[in-house]
């Protein structure tokens, strides 16, 4: 699959869905494990997921209170992100960090990316190898836009410092990486 001709909307569905599929999927005892992003457990990367999502959607649309749940406030999110895209209200522009932008795009390159990765940071976390397996076109993509953001991505609280992809590496290593994650 080329995911740069796939719709972000369906993109973003399929990717959310495989977040809630591996969040069904922790054990209870799994979400004060350490994550991959150093300082934060598997609870805290849901929270920041959840957190930001919450953020950006709240500046562009009327948003309830959240319910103090983490897993509901996802769904809950989740389902709004995935109404904005199918409604057409994603296409609306805005003066973004990066320049003139519209709400799918920055759905689909920070918090899209964020799917894909922090879905990987949640199930590494848990233990839960088979949520772990990054889509080589989805990583590929998502590599490229990385790399777009230049220093940005390195600004303190966003990613560390990239290292080394082994020779060997398929997409979704290369692009955990160059996120600064020990990939294996």
């Amino acid at each position: 699959m080329n995911t740069t001709d796939t719709p972000i909307t369906d993109r973003y569905h399929r990717l959310s869905r495989q977040l809630s599929a591996a969040l069904d999927d922790v054990p209870a005892d799994a979400w004060s494990a350490p994550a991959p992003c150093e300082g934060w457990d598997a609870q805290g990367v849901l929270r920041h997921v959840v957190e930001t999502n919450r953020d950006f959607l709240g500046r562009h649309v009327e948003l309830g209170p959240a319910s103090g749940e983490l897993r509901a406030d996802w769904e809950a999110v989740r389902a709004l992100t995935q109404t904005i895209l199918d409604d057409g209200r994603g296409e609306e522009t805005f003066q973004g960090f990066f320049g003139p932008t519209t709400i799918a795009e920055v759905i689909d390159r920070f918090y899209g990316m964020d799917l894909l990765v922090h879905r990987w940071d949640i199930a590494r976390a848990a233990g839960l190898t088979e949520h772990q397996a990054l889509d080589d076109a989805d990583a590929a993509h998502y590599l490229e836009v990385a790399r777009s953001f230049g220093d940005a991505l390195r600004m303190d609280g966003v990613c560390g410092p990239e290292l080394p992809a082994p020779e060997d590496a398929t997409a979704g290593e290369r692009l955990l990486a160059f996120l600064g994650r020990e990939p294996r």
